[in-house]
């Protein structure tokens, strides 16, 4: 789940850059950066020197059994063994409208397209929301069952049924599931599943007994999941790539307990130092992104014609997330989160003069909830160093009179570098800043080039732009005060 859509911005004071390519005023960040523009890199990718292995990205599909609203009580009494019998039988055979939550059709079509294009990979990233928006309401106005045990039992099939789906098309693969603000079983479902919650415990096996192929893995995810909604795996040993699986919503401001936040900050911080120590390389997962939330900066120019920054997770635990990723960008080879809707990246950079940098990958969704396409992405990554190394991502133009998947671009084509290196970062977000093609790029796939209400327009395009780069309070607010004059 985000926050808002894009804005269109048609009703938006002017920027002083509106219609050009970006250029952000003089901060240490951007001293940096034109030092960056004038370097000829001539590192190669981590392709270059091992071999490449791949995984498939996708998240917040945000299944809705309630987009038939004849089928739910059918569904409600039925066993989910007989969910897709139901679903099915829907008189509902097309794709939902943009502002919906997926259905069966939506759903079965992108397990489709992915498996048809992916089917092969050993592993597969989803940094979560399984479970559709405002799922309590609907349950209770469709099935007029107001009880907590019967909420449950619908959730956790639900969850059952999106597991056994996913499962069907990639049975041999491993599948990382990070918990998303919607998933939970309680009421309203916004801030995701608390430390000891119910829906932990029930979905722990469900999801184990699936996605993970030895009773060792599915022994260490059961053990923090079940918990507390986070877990750390190590499939090949303390020698092999440490998987640490956030749940990162319990940063952000909406969630009324610091003191669960901090605990799993200190988690984090403690198999970092680990992973560093060994010379382990380590990949993240997360729903909630670090940094700000464009789409909400958008909406509150346009009222105020202040750019000021809204952060997606709380500021003292978003500070304290991006310090340590930075800290550890030699131990961290990749970072993921979802959450958006949006095919987007942070790019963490320090501002104390080292060299250290991280990015942070952002997955596309299938909900078509914020108005963007369905989109998912398949990676290629070094099986020696865990670098990544390049992405294609595909997209579902539900808006097309005939919506069919195809590719919507290759990063390393379209941006001219890969994705292994901090100098290839750089390089990457350098372009869409200065180039107006890569810049196109970058903006139309924000909404996976939905033709609709939420395109970035030129009168906005400079928050989408400063948003990958200034991913701290501080850094986001010292440039908008000057874009926004």
């Amino acid at each position: 789940m985000g926050g808002q859509p894009p804005q269109t911005g048609s009703a938006s004071p002017g920027f002083p850059f509106a219609g050009a390519a970006c250029t952000l005023p003089r901060t240490p960040f951007t001293a940096r950066a034109r030092i960056l523009a004038g370097t000829t890199f001539k590192g190669k990718t981590m392709a270059a020197i091992g071999g490449s292995d791949t995984f498939l990205l996708f998240s917040d599909v945000h299944f809705n059994p309630f987009a038939d609203p004849s089928l739910v009580p059918a569904l409600a009494a039925a066993d989910v063994s007989q969910w897709k019998t139901i679903l099915a039988s829907s008189s509902q055979t097309g794709y939902p409208a943009y502002g919906s939550d997926s259905n069966y059709v939506l759903f079965e079509s992108t397990l489709d397209d992915m498996a048809g294009r992916a089917g092969d990979v050993d592993l597969i990233l989803y940094p979560g929301d399984i479970l559709g928006h405002n799922f309590g309401a609907n349950y209770v106005a469709l099935t007029g069952d107001s009880s907590q045990a019967g909420y449950e039992s619908f959730v956790l099939k639900t969850v059952q049924f999106f597991v056994q789906e996913v499962d069907s098309r990639f049975p041999d693969a491993t599948v990382l599931v990070a918990d998303g603000n919607c998933d939970t079983d309680a009421v309203p479902n916004g801030i995701g599943a608390r430390p000891g919650d119910a829906y932990l415990a029930s979905t722990a096996p469900v999801i184990a007994q699936a996605f993970f192929n030895n009773d060792a893995d599915r022994a260490a995810f059961t053990a923090g999941y079940s918990q507390a909604g986070y877990y750390v795996l190590e499939p090949d040993g303390p020698t092999g790539l440490k998987y640490l699986v956030l749940n990162s919503n319990l940063w952000i401001s909406e969630y009324d307990d610091p003191t669960a936040g901090a605990m799993e900050m200190a988690w984090f911080a403690s198999e970092l130092a680990d992973s560093a120590r060994d010379f382990q390389k380590v990949w993240v997962l997360g729903h909630i992104p670090p940094g700000t939330a464009a789409s909400g900066v958008v909406s509150s120019y346009a009222q105020t014609g202040q750019i000021a920054y809204q952060g997606n997770m709380e500021d003292t635990f978003n500070n304290a997330f991006v310090s340590l990723e930075l800290a550890y960008s030699s131990t961290i080879a990749a970072t993921f989160a979802g959450h958006t809707h949006s095919d987007d990246f942070r790019l963490l950079t320090a501002m104390d003069g080292s060299d250290a940098s991280e990015l942070v990958r952002i997955a596309p969704g299938i909900s078509l909830f914020l108005g963007g396409n369905p989109g998912y992405q398949i990676y290629s990554y070094d099986a020696q160093t865990f670098a990544l190394q390049d992405e294609t991502t595909y997209v579902l133009d539900v808006g097309a009179s005939k919506p069919a998947w195809s590719l919507e671009y290759d990063y390393a084509a379209s941006y001219g570098v890969g994705l292994a290196t901090p100098q290839e970062w750089q390089a990457a977000y350098l372009a869409v800043l200065a180039n107006p093609a890569s810049q196109t790029t970058y903006l139309s796939a924000l909404n996976q080039g939905a033709d609709n209400q939420t395109a970035v327009t030129a009168a906005v395009a400079p928050i989408y732009l400063m948003t990958p780069g200034l991913t701290t309070p501080a850094s986001f607010n010292a440039v908008g005060a000057v874009l926004a004059g």
